[in-house]
């Protein structure tokens, strides 16, 4: 098998080691019958957009948080929102502390985990530099490759025995960020994801070069010791289904969001110092010709 290279998240500004977690109870009490149950227990990413994330008031959103609100409503159970670092996430559902995880379903983490039926189908794609075309796994040998630790690209690639060189980084939005100020040649990532950081964050200077890779399904992760949770999980997602509320959900969360106007942004911030040394400018003569008339 082929040397696998990797370094460390740290190496990319963002230190494993760092404690942080976000700890949100929803009250969901569909119709005063959700009094006394404890919790379900929900993990996520709060840097996972369209998907789940926290808001600027510090609440978490996204399509897949949206999906669970409503089947909890459906099936009349309390939850509560931890968001953390992913890996940390995963092992936290992995030793029952949490107990359902939205996730890409892959045959290591059926060794780990229980799912719900899924509810998307989602792929990978390699963003690199326009015309660094790649086709094959082989081609990645020696290139740099961001990738989200501990996520589905980053499991693929270690189990796949690529010679890849892996950048791992903490939050699947900022692999992208590794290509454009060039500690990476390519990232590794879902397409709706990088699709949506893309536009937010109006980047440039980097593209899709490389085809579909590692099409899934995407479901509820849940905790191994909480099996019947599955059958509860799957009955309100079919509700939800039935209903049309889960297209409705996809239509608000999943479509394409609107490239900011940067260069219009920017222009206006270039106007406002002008303006300013233009105003000084016009004083100064103003003064200077003021000058000039006493002189004489």
């Amino acid at each position: 098998m082929p040397e696998r290279h990797a370094e460390h998240p740290g190496a990319a500004g963002v230190s494993l080691s760092l404690p942080r977690r976000w700890l949100l109870t929803l009250a969901l009490v569909a119709s005063g019958a959700v009094a006394a149950q404890d919790p379900v227990r929900v993990g996520g990413d709060p840097h996972y957009p369209p998907h789940h994330f926290l808001g600027v008031d510090g609440r978490p959103q996204g399509f897949d948080i949206a999906v669970i609100e409503e089947i909890a409503g459906e099936q009349s159970l309390a939850i509560s929102v931890e968001f953390g670092e992913w890996s940390a996430t995963l092992a936290a559902l992995e030793r029952g502390e949490l107990d359902v995880v939205p996730m890409f379903i892959s045959d290591d983490r059926r060794q780990r985990f229980l799912f719900s039926k899924p509810f998307l189908r989602r792929h990978h794609v390699l963003y690199g530099r326009p015309g660094d075309r790649v086709e094959s796994l082989e081609e990645l040998a020696g290139r740099r490759v961001a990738v989200q630790f501990g996520g589905t690209a980053w499991e693929w690639l270690v189990n796949a025995g690529t010679d890849a060189v892996l950048r791992p980084v903490n939050e699947e939005s900022l692999v992208l960020v590794e290509v454009v100020r060039g500690d990476a040649d390519f990232a590794l990532l879902p397409e709706d994801i990088g699709r949506h950081t893309l536009a937010v964050q109006g980047l440039e200077g980097i593209e899709v070069v490389g085809p579909r890779w590692l099409e899934s399904d995407y479901a509820l992760g849940v905790n191994p010791a909480r099996p019947e949770l599955v059958a509860r999980l799957d009955a309100g997602l079919a509700a939800i289904e039935a209903n049309g509320r889960l297209e409705a959900l996809r239509q608000q969360w999943l479509q394409p969001p609107a490239a900011p106007a940067r260069r219009e942004r920017w222009s206006a911030w270039w106007l406002l110092p002008a303006g300013l040394v233009l105003s000084a400018a016009l004083a100064f003569l103003v003064l200077e010709r003021r000058s000039r008339r006493q002189a004489r």
